[in-house]
């Protein structure tokens, strides 16, 4: 679902044309190119959004008692560009392995795996190649974990307090499912703008995500800032069911084998 986003975000073309186009063009791997870095990325990106959000979550709790809505998207936000930041680089990598097929043989990076797509970025771009379009990306994830990990924790704390639901994977499913959505809407046309620029390659200066929304709202209008929501969306909600019920499952035998049994 990522891959056919991200060609549907660079190619400009609708779903079913860009699922056609990948399978002809590379076959059934074809839906899979970039499988090392987006490894990568979770394993960055990903450990450290969850990491620190929850731990900020657990003081907030402890120092404040029960946060409120805008205080859990707040620190979603926080956590979010944090994790952004340290996982930019793979995040370059993933869009650029991707978009290579759609490139003339001579202009493709033919990166073989993330590692040594960073390698090269980092000798032919340098430090900012790696980073490029960080703001971005940044900027992405703040509304992506603000959106999310702020409204699962309210949903969560709302469906509780209906009486009819208690923890579980029940519970979990449903807030993930409902931020899945939520964090779609909200940061899908920032994800747009992110992989637009990290497509591009060279030592130039990237133009600024805001003037990127303006000629795509200008050249393709205001629709096209959600170009690959369904896509994107069937990639979010499964992989935040995934992640945080395996999170919330994590937390559970933590707290159970570990901070109970200390005290």
């Amino acid at each position: 679902m990522d891959v056919v986003k991200i060609r549907m975000q660079i190619a400009k073309t609708p779903l079913i044309t860009t699922i056609g186009r990948t399978y002809r063009e590379v076959g059934f791997r074809g839906f899979y190119l970039g499988w090392t870095a987006a490894m990568l990325r979770q394993l960055t990106y990903t450990t450290a959004r969850l990491g620190m959000y929850h731990t900020l979550y657990d003081l907030g709790q402890n120092y404040f008692g029960h946060l409120n809505y805008l205080s859990m998207i707040g620190i979603g936000m926080l956590s979010g560009v944090v994790g952004a930041f340290v996982g930019t680089p793979s995040d370059v990598v993933l869009i650029r392995m991707i978009s290579d097929i759609q490139l003339p043989p001579e202009k493709r990076r033919n990166y073989r795996n993330a590692i040594t797509g960073v390698i090269d970025i980092g000798r032919k771009e340098g430090l900012r190649g790696l980073w490029r379009g960080a703001v971005p990306t940044m900027t992405r994830a703040a509304i992506v974990n603000g959106s999310q990990l702020g409204t699962y924790s309210k949903v969560k704390i709302m469906l509780i307090d209906t009486g009819l639901f208690q923890e579980g994977v029940v519970l979990s499913f449903m807030a993930a499912m409902l931020s899945g959505l939520v964090m779609s809407l909200t940061s899908l046309p920032v994800d747009l703008a992110k992989t637009r620029i990290q497509s591009l390659s060279g030592k130039a200066k990237p133009p600024g995500i805001l003037q990127v929304l303006i000629h795509i709202v200008k050249m393709e209008g205001i629709p096209a800032l959600w170009r690959g929501f369904l896509p994107y969306y069937a990639r979010a909600a499964p992989n935040a069911v995934v992640t945080l019920i395996c999170l919330d499952g994590l937390r559970h035998g933590y707290f159970t084998l570990f901070v109970a049994r200390s005290e």
